[in-house]
């Protein structure tokens, strides 16, 4: 496979924000892969998949999870399981454990219970990945480099110490990255996902892979469409859309 869909969830609940997907839209979008015998799978095992083949693996598609949300436990896990799917999941390792108080008062964009180190333990053992979400989840660009490089690496020490596994993935809280940025993770991990939308060909940009964030998609027809290989003009102009908005601001 010479594409690479990288799909990006954050909250699986009933609440009525951007970054939520109902619990019936997401088992509806899983069973839609598995009607096209698209297999759900981790970062890392799609990316060493190409390193090791020269291709991505044929009929995969990477689901990941940014903040660590606790509901996954009981909205996500049983679903992918019972297709036999994995996934990467991003947590922010400052904010493991925390509940939404506790994570409101260290970043104010959090305001739901996080993902427990014993989760993430439960997690590894399904064959979920993961990754790094940072420390304390800063827009990384407005840091000192000094800053960003602590964020960074010890991010990484942390979840490897407590989890005892290589973290080799990414992803950048809101986005947010710069060439510096870049260069500094390049020293940590292996990969990182930004936000920019689409596909990502065999020779990605491995320190800002392209993402579909799955708020663009509760309209299963356009989530069939996307299974299918469609949307690619969907997604370019959405992509304008957001960098024009960015320029605006």
């Amino acid at each position: 496979m010479t594409k690479l869909l990288i799909l990006t969830y954050h909250a699986v609940d009933m609440r009525p924000s951007v970054i939520s997907v109902s619990p019936e839209q997401f088992e509806q979008q899983m069973a839609t892969l598995a009607m096209h015998q698209l297999h759900g799978t981790s970062l890392a095992t799609a990316l060493d998949y190409r390193d090791q083949h020269g291709v991505f693996p044929e009929n995969s598609v990477v689901l990941s999870f940014d903040d660590g949300y606790l509901d996954l436990m009981d909205n996500v896990l049983p679903v992918l399981r019972d297709l036999d799917f994995t996934a990467t999941v991003f947590v922010a390792s400052d904010m493991v454990g925390m509940d939404a108080n506790q994570a409101h008062y260290a970043n104010a964009d959090f305001d739901r219970d996080l993902l427990g180190w014993d989760h993430l333990e439960i997690l590894l053992k399904y064959g979920f990945e993961i990754g790094s979400h940072t420390l304390s989840h800063p827009r990384l660009p407005q840091l000192s480099d000094s800053e960003a490089e602590y964020e960074l690496a010890q991010s990484s020490r942390n979840l490897q110490q407590r989890l005892q596994v290589s973290i080799d993935s990414l992803a950048y809280p809101y986005g947010d990255v710069n060439r510096a940025v870049k260069e500094t993770a390049s020293r940590f991990y292996k990969h990182a996902c930004g936000t920019e939308l689409g596909r990502n060909a065999l020779e990605p940009d491995l320190f800002n892979l392209k993402r579909v964030d799955t708020y663009y998609l509760k309209n299963p027809k356009a989530f069939s469409r996307l299974c299918s290989g469609g949307l690619e003009a969907y997604l370019r102009f959405r992509q304008y859309a957001r960098r024009l908005k960015q320029l605006v601001n």
